[in-house]
């Protein structure tokens, strides 16, 4: 989801670049000392300078979600031998009625249940009853917010609700929907049925995740779907209000969309019957464009005109392993394609409300696909698509919605398609449940869109900008910590705290406690293991810390539990002895709870100047230590931090004598 924070629309997605520890020069050596003396002393400041947040009962200190090992999660990090998840196939047909608003449609739902338990009732989500007078997420967010409801009065009506054949009464809660099952459905992959008709009119505003301009429609949450059912909570019955995404089971999803005979369609997965719905042209362009490295339009400009079209067409969409499906509809669309891979990248768009910028949706998208491919994992589906609407910016398999781009600026529009196609890895491939947990959804989207930004725009950078953003937000009072579900963080610091904190956290932990080759390989590993399943922080965290070999629950529990902000300073230097036995004693205290290594830069009397860096574990038993390292001169100045990109809350205190200058920002270091 594209946030409206400068990060994601300009800043972070098309230049959050955090910078890579500068190689070091023949005048700056990096030691790594092993301190010959601690000594300690009691801390002089108070917990309470550690900024940590109000007790509140939503905030995600009190949400710790750390399944105990067991046979379904291991204590590595790893699903364990009897890791399971349940299944949801969908069979959909529906029609978008241009005059009245509205779609109507059948759903049905083969549901296998691989838990080891019986189920007595089923929940389905029932999100477009967040457009309903009086919904929960209507009385969370005024109406003319961002994922408000705006007056509009909407929701699905349901017919024909059945379980098997047999009709069930459907006990609807707000946006979820329990149905009482005719007999409990057995455990180990045992199937059940559920059918029904539904109907719903069609909001202008959607939340920013779906809706209408106009001739254009762009549709999500479109039908009623599977909540999961896991080993972790049983039932996830977490409601839509708006701010918060969603969680689902996988499956496969065959779909028709009956629409005016003039609408060009464009969907999640791959189009089923072209012969019926394009040209002899259109489709010859279609196959050269799926082995072509360059664009091909294949609706070309002329031929993107709305024109007065008698009847209905129905276009057919398979989509295999995936969570959701969307789509759009226009009478006017242009369609350009490329390929990479044997992936097809595509982008739709109206050349009259769209500009220059939208000429290259389809490289921008192939570009994008590829690059996360190359760095990350794998891109596991046959297409990708980019539509330009009024959506800031949603994702789903397969399809996003991207703003107009109504400046015509090509970075901007490439920055929001990389951002809402980084999400084809988080959550769409690795399922996270971003209603309780959006740093695993946006966070490391967020995270890796800076790599992505840095090879197409080498020398970009807003790892500074990030903590701007977030100090600015602390200062506002508005500060949560990473925890905290979406739809309990305020608002105003949605962008900060689901998006640029977690990332600026994980370039942080990249860079300047791991380093680039241990965090790559292990963030992959967690990629790899939990491909098309359901990780919770806990397997996140533990595959961290197994593959790395490090004991990162300091870490962790400063930045994802806590509000707290780093501040050490380097409070005293001291050279002591001379000749080879010459050492430099450096006093440095840590201002608030936040435990971090210590990596200090000292500047001899010849003017060269060494870096020193200490473990994390000089910590261990205060908040005021002396730490003692061999020393090739005198000491004339130091700093903390040689590398500017440590988030210190206050750089006042990191400097002693005649400083050295810290390393410029400079460019992160792709992965290998």
């Amino acid at each position: 989801m594209k946030t409206s924070i400068r990060l994601i629309a300009l800043a972070l997605v098309a230049g959050c670049v955090p910078p890579a520890t500068t190689a070091t020069t023949a005048t700056t050596p990096v030691r790594i000392a092993e301190p010959v003396t601690i000594t300690l002393r009691v801390p002089s400041d108070s917990a309470a300078a550690a900024g940590v947040a109000p007790e509140n009962p939503f905030l995600g200190a009190k949400r710790i979600d750390w399944p105990g090992p067991n046979a379904y999660r291991s204590a590595s990090g790893e699903p364990g031998p009897s890791y399971w998840q349940q299944r949801a196939d969908y069979t959909l047909a529906a029609t978008l009625d241009t005059a009245a608003k509205r779609v109507s449609g059948t759903v049905r739902i083969r549901y296998t249940n691989n838990s080891p338990d019986s189920l007595r009732f089923v929940w389905l989500q029932l999100d477009q009853n967040l457009y309903r007078a009086g919904s929960k997420g209507s009385a969370l967010f005024p109406s003319d917010s961002r994922w408000g409801v705006r007056g509009f009065n909407g929701g699905y009506a349901l017919t024909q609700v059945m379980v098997d054949g047999v009709a069930v009464q459907p006990r609807v809660d707000d946006t979820m929907m329990r149905l009482d099952l005719p007999a409990a459905l057995p455990p180990h992959g045992a199937q059940v049925t559920i059918s029904m008709s539904y109907s719903f009119l069609i909001p202008e505003h959607g939340s920013d995740r779906m809706g209408r301009d106009g001739t254009l429609y762009e549709m999500a949450q479109w039908y009623p779907r599977m909540a999961v059912y896991d080993d972790v909570r049983g039932w996830n019955t977490d409601p839509y209000l708006g701010q918060g995404e969603f969680y689902l089971e996988y499956g496969d999803i065959d779909y028709a969309i009956t629409a005016p005979a003039g609408y060009t369609i464009a969907g999640s997965g791959v189009l089923q019957n072209p012969d019926d719905v394009l040209t002899p042209a259109q489709r010859a362009r279609l196959s050269e464009a799926a082995a072509s490295a360059v664009q091909v339009a294949i609706i070309t400009r002329g031929e993107a005109r709305a024109r007065p079209t008698p009847g209905t067409k129905t276009w057919r969409f398979r989509a295999e392993h995936v969570r959701d499906v969307a789509w759009a509809g226009a009478p006017d669309f242009r369609w350009e394609a490329t390929s990479w891979n044997g992936v097809l990248c595509q982008a739709y768009f109206q050349q009259d409300r769209t500009k220059g910028a939208w000429d290259q949706g389809a490289e921008m998208t192939q570009w994008t696909i590829r690059t996360y491919s190359d760095l990350w994992y794998p891109y596991p589906y046959p297409q990708a698509t980019s539509v330009a609407g009024p959506i800031a910016g949603m994702e789903y398999p397969m399809f996003v919605m991207v703003e107009y781009g109504s400046n015509g600026d090509p970075n901007s529009v490439f920055g929001t398609i990389d951002h809402e196609h980084g999400h084809e890895w988080f959550p769409m491939l690795v399922g996270s449940n971003e209603r309780r947990y959006a740093w695993q959804d946006e966070g490391f989207n967020t995270f890796i869109n800076a790599f992505s930004n840095e090879r197409r725009y080498p020398g970009t950078n807003a790892y500074d900008s990030g903590l701007a953003a977030w100090k600015h937000v602390s200062a506002a009072g508005l500060d949560t910590p990473l925890m905290t579900a979406p739809d309990q963080i305020d608002p105003a610091a949605l962008g900060v705290v689901a998006y640029e904190k977690p990332a600026l956290a994980l370039l942080t932990l990249r860079n300047h406690v791991l380093g680039a080759d241990t965090f790559d390989r292990a963030f992959r590993e967690y990629t790899r293991r939990w491909a098309f399943k359901h990780p919770t922080p806990g397997d996140f965290f533990r595959t961290m810390e197994n593959v790395s070999g490090r004991d990162l629950g300091w870490f962790w529990r400063s930045w994802w539990y806590t509000t707290a902000k780093l501040d050490l300073a380097l409070v005293n230097v001291e050279t002591r002895g001379s000749g080879a036995d010459r050492t430099v004693v450096l006093e440095v205290a840590r201002r608030t709870d936040v435990l971090f290594p210590p990596a200090v830069r000292l500047k001899y009397e010849d003017g060269s100047t060494e870096d020193i860096r200490f473990g994390v574990d000089v910590w261990a038993r205060g908040a005021s230590v002396s730490l003692t390292a061999p020393a090739k001169g005198r000491v004339v100045g130091a700093r903390l931090w040689p590398d500017a990109t440590v988030p210190d809350w206050n750089s006042a205190n990191d400097t002693w004598g005649d400083a050295p200058r810290a390393d410029k920002l400079g460019p992160v270091t792709i992965p290998k």
